[in-house]
């Protein structure tokens, strides 16, 4: 098939995340072909990077109220009037008042896709990404997850697509710039004096900090190394408490907080390891495959998306889950013998958007 198609995606929020990013290539990838692209969302930080030839549609479907089973009667005449041929849902509540919009059309029926982008916790809430006309799934892992838990939804055998970045973007071996270091110097005076050991991402608690309290007490840990975290404990109230169980274990002055950063491909060449310690398997690990990319090493736990990617890009990296003294010593032993990470990107944007047209082409045939 041929003809422009319609698409809507339908998000709660367009801030900062990978979830996010990946709705915004998409839409733009779509528009660029001249097909309709359209989101839906609360808006945010990233409506700016959506191409002009997107249009961006405001709505609150991402607020758990009841008020929002009003939005359906809106969503359902909206899909009616642009002739929308995919609803492509990327979050559970989204998901739901997509699905039920859609359910009582009766001509031009849009084809309703599903991306899961979690292991949610499992309950019938959660069933919706399963209930697609078509189910993405960003990983074997998160595959494996939706079959398990909700094969009898399930119409077809979900879709592994892969989340994918742009080597432009992330360039292996990529220097930072100039007036970047300055700046960075400027704000974080000293921390060129020591290795950098980076966790990057939004700070939680399953993000897995403790996990490094071994590494950090670690007297290996003679290596004049920092651990950097992208919080501010000022304005974060988990980083707050993080800060006051580092300082109750005398491990502050191994930590320096540098707040969120946006420059993200300079400060994953800035770092000498990437460590992903989460105790709870990630979907994907967007942050692995990033700093992979630039060619920094990472360490983290072998299970769910970032055990797949280690296994693909960088298996040295790998470290048994839970165990905290294999992690300290590779975290060291990468520290101290700064391996070479292969100029090799399976997770490629241009992949995942070509792979993802074609599922919308192919479901709209099958109809």
């Amino acid at each position: 098939m041929n003809r422009p198609i319609v698409v809507i995606q339908i998000i709660p929020a367009l801030n900062s995340g990978g979830v996010e990013r990946g709705t915004v290539e998409v839409a733009n990838y779509l528009a660029a072909l001249g097909h309709t692209s359209v989101v839906i969302s609360a808006g945010g930080i990233m409506l700016t990077k959506l191409s002009a030839k997107v249009e961006h549609i405001t709505l609150e479907v991402g607020k758990k109220s009841l008020l929002s089973l009003k939005l359906i009667k809106s969503l359902r005449q909206l899909f009616i009037d642009k002739k929308v041929d995919i609803v492509h849902a990327r979050s559970r509540l989204p998901a739901w008042l997509a699905y039920k919009a859609i359910v009582k059309i009766k001509s031009h029926k849009p084809q309703f896709i599903t991306t899961v982008h979690g292991l949610y916790s499992v309950k019938k809430y959660s069933a919706i990404m399963a209930k697609g006309d078509r189910v993405i799934a960003v990983s074997n892992t998160a595959l494996q997850y939706v079959i398990d838990n909700y094969a009898k939804y399930l119409k077809y055998k979900p879709q592994l697509i892969y989340r994918g970045i742009n080597s432009d973007e992330f360039p292996y071996g990529y220097i930072p710039k100039v007036k970047w270091l300055k700046a960075f110097n400027q704000l974080h005076p000293k921390i060129m004096e020591h290795k950098i050991v980076l966790l990057p991402g939004r700070l939680t608690a399953l993000k897995g900090v403790k996990e490094l309290k071994t590494w950090l007490k670690s007297t290996d840990n003679s290596n004049n190394a920092k651990l950097v975290l992208t919080a501010n404990p000022e304005n974060d109230v988990y980083a707050s408490k993080l800060n006051q169980w580092f300082s109750h274990n005398n491990l502050a002055h191994k930590v320096v907080w540098i707040g969120l950063q946006s420059a993200m491909a300079e400060l994953y060449a800035l770092a000498d390891v990437v460590v992903s310690p989460s105790i709870r398997p990630e979907s994907f690990g967007r942050t692995v495959v990033e700093s992979l990319a630039i060619g920094t090493p990472v360490v983290g736990y072998n299970h769910g998306g970032v055990g797949e990617i280690l296994t693909e890009i960088f298996p040295q990296g790998k470290v048994e889950l839970g165990n905290r003294q294999q992690l300290s010593d590779k975290i060291n032993q990468v520290l101290e013998q700064s391996p070479q990470v292969e100029d090799k990107q399976p997770f490629q944007l241009d992949n995942m958007l070509s792979q993802t047209l074609k599922l919308y082409h192919e479901v709209i045939d099958a109809v």
